[in-house]
């Protein structure tokens, strides 16, 4: 039986696709298959996929041309057989335990989605940054969860990613969940409908992917550049929630929207093009907020200070004040910071010097404590010697001992000898006893036979 089903979208990852295929195929869970959906590759990435496919029984690769990663993952989900799905990207790499974590966690509590810790790795600075795509503050603890048990942060828990998340398969097919076909943020409103549908949600404290952030050779690293794309993607979902009836509760509303804004606000971040921020800005300003419910009364409702100043600054300043704002606040945050890290530099200095104290402390007590064993080895060691001559005396005593037991014996045998020999001695005394009567008895007759002879005689003379 397949338990997973590994949903790998592909194009021209000829410089990645071997780590990713490498760390999918030695996973613990081996009850996998591969589905790699080559989406017009004009690399050799499509070789590399077709000797992996026929080095695996597990691996199957399927083609299309150029229709995007929404488009791949569908293709790929329609072939698959397995009871749960995951969607990984090919420049990615993976936990060697992570579909086994994310099964066992799934199978506990019969869950339609389980949600993964991912690492961050920076593609151009260098960074990383550990655990960093769950907020553990919104996760509730009641397991499994739903959109009933925490409305106002249903679209907060988890940033809006696909790959670090376990779907049941028959729960996709019920909810008939699709990836849009945009270019970009095609994941975005799979991700957070699945959420919104779900019966059963599970998260884990475990990293299962090392995310590569802004790969400009992976489907997803142009995406700074379609600003169209992510809101179309948001639109999708507010014309879900609007549609099924959940755009009417306030704290869905309320999660929505900063989930929204905080992509839009994220974007920023990464334009370093003074001319491109500003028709970014333009856009979002004049186009995304409106269509999405975004104004002055929303300033309240955002979850983080940070977008709650972006927001209140981008309703009301054009796109240079806007830049000036940002940079005022950085700066701020940057003073902010170094008084911080003075502060703690003046601690960690007084910390430091009580520390040293506290070492020089510990050096002399585990000196004192070596002494003592010292002395504690030396007494062991006098005492064993000690314990060595008396068990040597003990055993030599018992050498006596038996040495004695033995001569006792010999003197035993020896007496019970004597004794037999007494017996016998006795026996013969009593015998030359009798003989000495019988001798007796007879001298006395012979002495009386004379008389007799005696007496005959003279009466015949007379």
């Amino acid at each position: 039986m397949v338990k997973v089903s590994v949903i790998v979208p592909v194009y021209n990852q000829e410089k990645y696709i071997e780590r990713c295929m490498d760390s999918i195929l030695a996973q613990s869970l081996q009850e996998i298959e591969v589905i790699l959906v080559d989406d017009g590759s004009t690399d050799s990435t499509p070789d590399i996929l077709r000797r992996y496919e026929q080095n695996d029984e597990r691996i199957t690769v399927l083609h299309q041309q150029n229709q995007y990663a929404g488009v791949a993952r569908n293709h790929g989900l329609k072939a698959a057989q397995g009871e749960y799905v995951i969607f990984w990207d090919s420049d990615d790499y993976f936990s060697l335990d992570a579909l086994e974590a994310l099964y066992n966690e799934s199978k506990k509590y019969d869950a339609d989605i389980c949600v993964g810790e991912a690492t961050k790795m920076d593609m151009y600075d260098g960074t990383v940054k550990e655990k960093c795509y769950i907020n553990w503050g919104r996760v509730p603890e009641k397991c499994p969860f739903n959109i009933n048990d925490v409305p106002q942060y249903i679209f907060n828990i988890a940033r809006n990613y696909p790959w670090n998340r376990l779907y049941k398969k028959s729960f996709l097919e019920q909810q008939n969940l699709q990836f849009s076909e945009l270019k970009q943020s095609n994941d975005v409103s799979f991700v957070m409908k699945a959420f919104v549908v779900a019966e059963k949600i599970t998260v884990i404290d475990q990293i299962i992917v090392y995310y590569q952030f802004r790969n400009p050779e992976s489907l997803s690293g142009n995406a700074l550049k379609k600003k169209e794309n992510a809101l179309k993607a948001h639109m999708e979902v507010k014309d879900f929630l609007i549609k099924s009836g959940h755009w009417e509760n306030q704290d869905i509303r309320q999660s929505f929207i900063n989930n929204a804004f905080g992509t839009i606000s994220s974007q920023f971040n990464l334009i370093e093009d003074h001319e491109e921020y500003k028709m970014l800005y333009s856009f979002y300003k004049e186009e995304a907020l409106p269509v999405l419910g975004i104004g002055k009364s929303e300033v309240e409702q955002m979850y983080s200070e940070k977008n709650a100043y972006d927001l209140s600054h981008m309703l009301s300043c054009d796109a240079e004040e806007y830049i000036f704002k940002q940079y005022v606040y950085y700066q701020n945050k940057t003073q902010l910071y170094r008084g911080r890290t003075l502060r703690m530099k003046s601690k960690l200095e007084k910390a430091n010097d009580k520390n040293v104290r506290q070492n020089e402390k510990i050096l002399n007590l585990k000196q004192e404590k070596a002494n003592k064993i010292e002395i504690i080895k030396k007494q062991r060691e006098k005492i064993e010697t000690r314990d060595n001559k008396i068990q040597r005396q003990i055993e030599k005593i018992k050498k006596q001992s038996e040495k004695i037991e033995r001569q006792n014996e010999k003197i035993q045998r020896q007496g019970e000898k004597i004794e037999k020999q007494s017996e016998k001695i006795q026996k013969q005394n009593e015998k030359i006893e009798k003989q000495s009567e019988k001798i007796s008895s007879q001298k006395a007759l012979l002495e009386t036979k004379p008389v007799k002879v005696a007496l005959k005689i003279h009466s015949l003379y007379s």
